[in-house]
């Protein structure tokens, strides 16, 4: 039982020290290594899928530039985004 209690203790000892450590940090600093760290983030539809999406976009735009060109809409849910754009 007391090796449960030990290591619960240094949860509680760790998260201290890292909360305390936060907390004495300047407002500027952890706004800045907040910013570093979402700048080194990729996005998530790469972490979650991949290359596909790139895939698909790749495929897709000589799709939508010719549609374009034609003067045609891929759809009703592109004219509603073009629609409410316009306004």
């Amino acid at each position: 039982m007391s090796g449960k209690v030990a290591k619960s203790d240094e949860l509680v000892k760790y998260v201290t020290e890292r909360f305390v450590r936060y907390i004495e940090m300047p407002k500027e600093v952890r706004r800045q290594v907040r910013a570093d760290r979402r700048e080194g983030k990729e996005p998530w539809q790469y972490r979650w899928f991949g290359m596909l999406p790139v895939a698909i976009g790749m495929w897709t735009k000589p799709l939508r530039e010719g549609a374009r060109r034609l003067g045609r809409s891929l759809g009703k849910r592109t004219e509603r985004w073009r629609q409410q754009r316009i306004k």
